[in-house]
């Protein structure tokens, strides 16, 4: 089949299916036209339309994210290119592999008054692991050479050390859109995979430190791990002197563990609080959710914090970093763990009390509740399928979720990276379409609105469903203290939206369901998880000024 006649394009396309990249996301333009016209022609690589750029690169993230394999963006010149600028910065600080391709004009137009041509190289580059700038001009075999060896390194990069976004930026002359039968002979470089340990000197004096330690707490952040790993930390868990925290999207759901932070640390205070202090803080993975649990860990000040990315960041969340261990968790926690020896603490037992007492006052909270969003929660996630990933949009489901017990085998993710609204919907479509498995969003109003767009996409997948929880807009400035407190500068923040959420959804053609009180709502869910040939929304409404109320009153009755 043809192939572009500009040498880039087809190398690109030639490399990124040598390498195992199997999807490109596409957006229309004309100047990307060599591009398209290469990863068209590729044997290997599926190619995906999705007209508007940012929810494109949501939609990428969404699918690398699932895959846990790089998926390539491509656009044209100009703006374009900018629209991919928040789902880079997610993908980024979540550590989610792209290729992002982009179409440019040649650089000798820059600044001279040429339409769409903006100072597109290294335009993303602040959170980009790695960008490039293909040669415009590869009639030489030197400057073939060049070009193999950059598509080589970038491609690889979206993946090693660590994985995260590489742009590749490409300027074409016209003519644009001729193709050419000669085959190329692509330079393949292949990566090794290696795997970094701890040395045995340094892990004797680890090993040392958590089985003499009476205080220990393990902090996960947010990720996808192995059940070897899980093991691990449940073994790890039995220790007396040890406590393991988690959140939703921690995705490590054990008894053993405490799985609700907000809950139980609004019960920690000055009587109790030198019992939960820890000694040594370990934590790993990406993203807290938890503000409670930050600013409680940075009041205390651990006496050694160890933290654990292969990346080696120097994570200092918690401002008492002392220790920064250059490996993944999972061979930290299987090198470390079975040597650790439990001592005499009654640590882990005073964490699951504490546990235990501010379930019982989350329960009668929760019954004693009127109709808000505390108890649309309490139903959604006693209704949504066992087995199914869900995704929380940002910012109040986020949260929402961190206050309720999860032993439904779920899997939770959310775009806790730079924690924005911008592309929640997108994502949760990228993600469903591939898994091809029953996925479940649950967004706000404001969210869902925002990234309404998300459904101009011809890969919707009908497993999944989407909650829309509408509580008149911006709902969480109503309890973040601030905006709370003053009538005149909350308008600013809880921003009612005025759209027709109803018509909206129709527009796309996707069935709609509305719940507003308790049994409407488990009604509607009944309904919601039938097959559709489409995805499927459910809107809730729930008082603006009750559900804050609601909320204030349930953290105040778990301090008591």
């Amino acid at each position: 089949m043809p192939t572009s006649d500009h040498y880039a394009a087809a190398e690109l396309a030639r490399l990124c299916a040598a390498k195992g990249i199997k999807h490109v996301v596409i957006s229309p333009g004309s100047r990307s036209a060599p591009l398209v016209i290469a990863f068209n022609a590729q044997e290997g690589i599926e190619c995906l339309q999705v007209i508007d750029e940012r929810s494109a690169a949501f939609f990428a993230l969404g699918m690398a994210q699932q895959l846990h394999a790089p998926v390539a963006l491509i656009c044209t010149s100009g703006s374009a290119v900018l629209n991919y600028g928040p789902a880079i910065a997610e993908a980024f600080y979540q550590r989610i592999p792209l290729l992002v391709i982009t179409a440019d004009r040649p650089e000798e137009w820059v600044d001279q008054g040429e339409g769409q041509a903006i100072r597109q190289h290294g335009v993303l580059a602040l959170h980009m692991k790695r960008s490039v700038q293909l040669p415009r001009i590869t009639s030489d075999e030197l400057a073939q050479w060049h070009c193999g060896r950059l598509i080589n390194e970038a491609i690889d990069s979206t993946v090693l050390p660590v994985p995260g976004p590489v742009h590749v930026n490409v300027p074409f002359a016209e003519p644009l859109y001729n193709t050419t039968e000669i085959a190329g002979s692509s330079r393949f470089i292949a990566p090794v995979m290696t795997e970094s340990f701890i040395l045995p000197e340094h892990a004797r004096w680890l090993i040392g430190q958590l089985s003499a330690c009476k205080k220990v707490m393990v902090l996960a952040g947010q990720g996808v791990w192995s059940d070897g790993m899980r093991k691990q930390l449940l073994h790890l868990a039995t220790m007396p002197q040890v406590t393991v925290h988690t959140e939703a999207t921690s995705n490590l759901d054990e008894t053993a563990f405490i799985t609700c932070i907000d809950r139980v640390i609004e019960a920690v205070n000055e009587k109790n609080e030198k019992d939960l202090r820890p000694d040594l803080l370990i934590t790993f993975g990406g993203a807290v959710v938890s503000k409670r649990i930050k600013g409680l860990l940075r009041k205390w000040k651990p006496a050694q914090h160890w933290n654990i990315d292969l990346g080696q960041r120097h994570f200092d969340t918690y401002q008492s970093l002392t220790h920064d261990i250059a490996v993944s968790p999972e061979i930290f926690f299987a090198q470390i763990t079975p040597q650790v020896q439990p001592n005499e603490s009654i640590y882990g037992e005073v964490w699951k009390m504490l546990d235990m007492s501010t379930r019982g006052t989350h329960n009668r909270s929760v019954a004693d509740a009127p109709f808000c969003d505390l108890t649309v929660f309490n139903t959604l996630l006693d209704r949504i399928p066992g087995d199914s990933a869900v995704h929380l949009a940002n910012s109040t489901p986020a949260r929402y979720a961190q206050l309720f017990d999860r032993v439904r085998g779920h899997r939770w993710f959310s775009n806790r990276g730079t924690s924005g609204i911008d592309g929640c919907t997108s994502t949760a479509i990228g993600a469903a379409f591939a898994t091809k498995e029953p996925t479940t969003l649950i967004t706000g109003d404001t969210a869902f609105c925002y990234d309404s767009n998300a459904f101009w996409n011809k890969q919707l997948s009908p497993l999944l469903k989407v909650i829309v929880i509408d509580n008149d807009g911006g709902n969480i400035f109503r309890v973040i203290e601030g905006p709370d407190k003053d009538a005149e500068l909350l308008p600013w923040f809880d921003a009612p939206h005025g759209r027709d959420i109803e018509k909206l959804v129709c527009s796309f053609g996707l069935p709609y369901y509305r719940a507003h009180d308790q049994a409407s709502l488990e009604t509607a869910l009944d309904k919601l998880y039938v097959q559709h040939e489409k995805p499927a929304v459910l809107h809730i409404t729930t008082d603006a000024a009750t559900s804050p109320t609601v909320l204030r009153d349930y953290f105040k009755r778990l301090r008591q």
